[in-house]
């Protein structure tokens, strides 16, 4: 199969020219170099929405423009080549805003990749659109990259949240598919964190104290139920549980700083389905020093297309 053939799994990387999207194209790269898909790099060249008497419109973009991305396209095309020889990449010029534009080359057994400014916490606000739009509304992984991260080599050890959403499943599925393909050591990570409607502190003082034995339990128990969805998935695969009191956010956080991959559902409990990302997600997303793969609420609508295997055919 080609790349053209769409039911061809591959890797769509994004590229805008800037520096910060470096570590993603490398990354990209040494995935298609490892993994041996095609490498489709898609850059966007949105124009402006003219509102006008019969309606809206966008003007064509001037012979400047487009040469600007065709030259865009080329260098990258060619950093691509050189860090992998022989990953076969193809480019596209896409007159369109970013994330549609890669929605429209991307197919439910492709994997996104984008990158991300190295902002901290004012990623929060900056970030963008781009990477949150494709990891909300995408139907297949979606990777996002942190700015200046080495390119990718062999993930030592793999970070998943897990919980009990739809989108546990499909998330730990593609951990251990990663994992058992490059000898990783998966760390599923559960947080059971006790919400109340009352101030921590005035609980505290009334002599009132969470029911850990029973939230231990609870959480071993969904920990196991996740588990026994993916079957003999894990067999032959170094995989260890942390069981978290802190925010499913912090828990991921604090084992991503010794991960090499960090692995979430797009949608975790309570999430509201529809184009908006889970705060948890988003959370990782901006707090993450390493590459986070987000995998979408509706990847359980697709079981067939989990894990992005990243083998070849």
């Amino acid at each position: 199969m080609t790349s053209d053939d769409p039911r061809s799994p591959k890797i769509v990387l994004g590229v805008d020219g800037s520096g910060h999207a470096d570590a993603a194209l490398e990354w990209a790269a040494a995935e298609a170099e490892r993994t041996g898909r095609p490498l489709d790099i898609v850059f966007a060249l949105p124009m402006p929405l003219v509102v006008m008497s019969e309606g809206p419109t966008r003007p064509s973009a001037t012979e400047e423009l487009i040469a600007h991305g065709e030259q865009v396209l080329g260098v990258a095309a060619d950093r691509v080549r050189a860090l992998a020889p022989s990953a076969r990449v193809q480019v596209f010029l896409a007159m369109d805003d970013p994330a549609p534009a890669m929605l429209e080359r991307a197919g439910h057994d492709d994997l996104l990749v984008v990158g991300s400014r190295g902002l901290g916490a004012l990623r929060v606000a900056v970030m963008g659109s781009t990477s949150v739009r494709l990891a909300a509304r995408a139907h297949c992984p979606v990777a996002v990259v942190p700015e200046g991260r080495p390119h990718a080599g062999p993930a030592g050890r793999i970070v998943v949240g897990v919980d009990g959403s739809d989108a546990a499943v499909p998330a730990l599925r593609f951990a251990l598919g990663r994992a058992r393909e490059s000898g990783a050591a998966v760390v599923a990570v559960h947080s059971w964190e006790v919400s109340t409607p009352f101030a921590p502190e005035a609980l505290a003082a009334s002599g009132w104290t969470p029911p850990d034995e029973l939230m231990e339990k609870r959480s071993a128990e969904l920990v196991a139920d996740v588990f026994a969805q993916v079957g003999d998935e894990a067999e032959g695969i170094e995989v260890s549980v942390v069981r978290s009191r802190l925010s499913p956010e912090a828990a991921l956080l604090a084992e991503a700083e010794k991960a090499d991959l960090v692995v979430v559902g797009s949608r975790g409990r309570g999430g509201i389905r529809g184009l908006f990302l889970g705060s948890v997600s988003q959370a990782v997303l901006h707090g993450s020093a390493v590459p986070v793969v987000v995998i979408p609420h509706r990847a359980e609508e697709h079981p067939e297309t989990t894990p992005w295997s990243g083998g070849t055919d």
